[in-house]
């Protein structure tokens, strides 16, 4: 193909020629639009973090970095890709449709029957059943059932119904429980129990109730309850301890106050929880105070006692749910008209205040717990949880407290999020000794299953 190179210029130009002319003056058209272009504008700052490079190289980073590293691995290798695989594949396979197809009955699919277990390693195991169904017989109305056992010495089974209305601001219940076990854990009471004392009782309890429930707004609500409590000792059977029996026999423990004496008591207890922070998914920054008090009164040995005590926390979302929490809980028991507490209705610390240790490893008339925690989600339904605490049983209003007196906890786990009646979670924890016995790890915890939570 050939062309004029300009208009009265009628020479033909070689091809080769033709297109390095044409690239040039492409070039320098190039050239002069850039030139008379706006200037490049900046990188937006979409975090709010500003576009400063960190000095990769400072050395101060390394510190954090390290210190920080048991925590990065345990969540991006031990939870968030794990899980995040198993998510990935459930999706692919549509797991959930066949899963809720399976465990889902009843007008609606509102009713649910799934399996449970439960691990807590130093406690018997137990596997069960849960039902729940909402709208039951009538709109507004639920019902849940769950039981679980591991053979004669472990049942426990509790029904429940509530009945809901005023746009779900006003609910009454009723409530049944009957629980046996025979791996109850007793070490003495007071601050310095070792486990050189550690002992096993069972204990039969069976309780029934009703319940009123008034929302104050957004989280906060009061309840109160009144029923009926039998208790009756059985004797302890469970991982090669000794029975709280036979440490009576040989002098090791006294016999705690009110032991091998049945009873019956009439309760009332109410519940105030005044809480600022929003359900999810909204910023959970906020803080809250729970306060409770409980009367029992024994009608066959003339005795009475109150339990009273309150937790307040603080919690600061630091980024989509990555929230850092700080609580402090008291708690007093205390006889009335002078008569004895029996041991078992002591107040307690373990379970979620001292998450290191077995509920029941601390009992006294009073316990204080103070816990910092860190919860960050792994997954649409899964948070994550570290969380530290001190704190111990004493005296009569914390007689005899002092810093060399508490004992330390900590655990690592996963739970399932949101209010549930049926939560699932795995949990690692230990505890120590008191600062005086020298702090040193005493108590190993391992919890993996499902939990009641009604």
């Amino acid at each position: 193909m050939a062309a004029t190179l300009h208009r009265g210029f009628p020479i033909q130009a070689p091809v080769h020629i033709q297109r390095c002319l044409l690239l040039a003056a492409f070039i320098v058209s190039t050239n002069a639009h850039e030139s008379t272009a706006d200037p490049k504008r900046e990188v937006p700052d979409y975090d709010g973090r500003g576009n400063e490079d960190t000095e990769a190289g400072s050395w101060a980073l390394w510190i954090p970095r390290i210190a920080l590293s048991p925590l990065y691995l345990i969540n991006e290798f031990v939870l968030r890709r794990p899980l995040g695989a198993l998510v990935t594949t459930a999706e692919r396979r549509r797991w959930a449709n066949a899963v809720i197809d399976i465990f889902t009955f009843g007008p609606g699919g509102k009713s649910t029957i799934v399996p449970t277990a439960l691990f807590d390693f130093g406690l018997l195991p137990s596997v069960g059943i849960y039902l729940a169904s909402d709208d039951f017989l009538t709109p507004g109305n639920t019902f849940r059932f769950h039981v679980g056992t591991w053979g004669p010495d472990w049942i426990n089974v509790t029904v429940r119904e509530r009945y809901t209305w005023n746009e779900g601001q006003t609910t009454v219940g009723a409530r049944f429980d009957f629980k046996r076990q025979a791996d109850q854990l007793f070490f003495g009471t007071g601050p310095d129990v070792t486990t050189a004392t550690r002992a096993r009782y069972g204990l039969q309890r069976t309780e029934a109730g009703g319940t009123f429930l008034q929302r104050l707004g957004g989280e906060s609500t009061v309840e109160a309850s009144s029923g009926v409590r039998r208790i009756k000792y059985r004797a302890g059977d469970c991982c090669n301890d000794p029975s709280l029996d036979s440490r009576i026999a040989d002098g090791t423990l006294e016999i705690p106050d009110g032991y091998d004496t049945p009873y019956t008591s009439f309760y009332q207890k109410v519940n105030l929880t005044l809480d600022t922070r929003a359900p999810r998914p909204a910023n959970s920054s906020g803080g809250y105070l729970q306060m409770h008090a409980e009367t029992n009164f024994d009608t066959r040995n003339d005795r009475s006692w109150v339990d009273y005590g309150a937790t307040f926390g603080v919690a600061a979302d630091l980024h989509r749910q990555r929230t850092l929490r700080g609580q402090v809980a008291v708690n007093y028991v205390d006889p009335l008209e002078g008569g004895e507490v029996p041991f078992n209705e002591l107040a307690s610390l373990g379970g979620n205040l001292m998450p290191g240790f077995v509920s029941g490893w601390m009992l006294g008339r009073s316990v204080i717990a103070a816990q910092l925690a860190y919860t960050w989600p792994v997954w649409m339904w899964l948070d994550a949880q570290l969380r530290f605490s001190i704190g111990n049983a004493f005296d009569s209003h914390l007689g005899g407290l002092a810093a060399n007196k508490l004992r330390l906890s900590g655990d690592v786990g996963i739970t399932t999020i949101g209010k549930r009646d049926q939560r699932f979670e795995i949990l690692f924890g230990l505890g120590t000794e008191t600062f005086e016995q020298g702090a040193g790890i005493t108590s190993v915890r391992l919890s993996i299953g499902s939990r009641k939570g009604f």
